[in-house]
């Protein structure tokens, strides 16, 4: 919050606020819900897993509450640098919490990730709520395995079922969510929507344009770094490297004679405009930085580890 004068402090609205964290293995619906609510393409969302790689603030007001959605990374077993990097996410969102929503995938078997995501919230005895989400696909059987499931460790939660794409079904949800929370001061602007800045926002929809056109074993070893973002009266120019880990890797995200990475510029393009209301210069590189995924350097340059 910036600094205010006394009577901006008197007029600063108040209710019921604070950070609610979605807690989730990967692809259970965490970022379509918050983009859903918020109206707004904020997080990046593909069917591959790891998506999201660092907590991304969605916040959502009206006249009597804020909340402020932690979109958390998901929930796995590490294997990379980056991957404790995204665990250390985690704990950092639930420390934060006033309030924890368990979301739970039933179009899935219920194994190991969905096991560490039930205990870590019940582990924080912090208000939680269960969300058995993608109830527009599952059948019954799946959504009650789902639901025997995460009640032997949170059977006290509250339980809903809904789609993260369809926003009437969340209204009961985040209705539940503002009763749990605390009176204070509203967190942010009753205007803002995220803390994050505009190119990181950008940086996630051309990642997101990568998952959604590269094979399963490319995505995972790339990362999008924005370099230039120049803001001109008639039109915005993006600069981004697309770095990947081999060689090899580099040949793919180009494809032949340019036809994949042109691609995915198209795509880019059409997703950036969602969040820039001008004309759109976008030059995209490809650059083979070895081994990021375990180089702390590299995940504090791109945002995905602490300084």
């Amino acid at each position: 919050m910036n600094t205010l004068t006394l009577d901006e402090l008197r007029a600063w609205p108040s209710g019921k606020t604070g950070h609610v964290v979605l807690l989730g293995r990967p692809n259970t619906g965490k970022s379509t819900l918050v983009n859903t609510l918020l109206d707004y393409h904020l997080a990046a969302v593909s069917q591959k897993p790891q998506t999201t790689r660092r907590n991304c603030l969605g916040i959502l007001t009206d006249e009597n509450s804020q909340i402020v959605f932690i979109d958390a990374p998901g929930v796995h077993e590490p294997q990379h640098q980056l991957d404790k990097a995204m665990d250390h996410a985690i704990s950092r969102a639930l420390e934060e919490a006033d309030v924890i929503v368990c979301i739970a995938d039933p179009t899935r078997d219920q194994g190991d990730e969905s096991l560490m995501v039930a205990t870590r919230a019940a582990a924080t005895r912090k208000p939680t709520i269960l969300v058995v989400n993608k109830n527009d696909v599952a059948n019954e059987e799946g959504m009650k395995r789902a639901e025997t499931f995460f009640r032997v460790h949170l059977p006290e939660a509250a339980l809903f079922r809904v789609s993260a794409l369809k926003k009437d079904t969340l209204q009961p949800l985040v209705a539940a969510i503002v009763e749990l929370l605390p009176e204070g001061p509203f967190l942010f602007d009753p205007e803002q929507l995220t803390d994050a800045f505009e190119r990181d926002i950008a940086s996630e929809l051309i990642r997101e344009a990568l998952l959604e056109s590269l094979r399963d074993e490319v995505p995972h070893a790339m990362a999008v770094s924005v370099d230039v973002w120049k803001e001109k009266p008639k039109a915005v120019h993006i600069t981004a490297t697309l770095h990947v880990e081999r060689q090899s890797q580099k040949g793919i995200v180009i494809g032949q004679g340019g036809s994949m990475i042109k691609k995915v510029k198209s795509k880019a393009i059409t997703k950036l405009r969602t969040i820039i209301d001008k004309p759109i210069r976008l030059d995209l590189f490809v650059k083979v930085t070895s081994d990021w995924r375990n180089r702390g350097d590299m995940l504090r340059d791109f945002g995905l580890a602490e300084r």
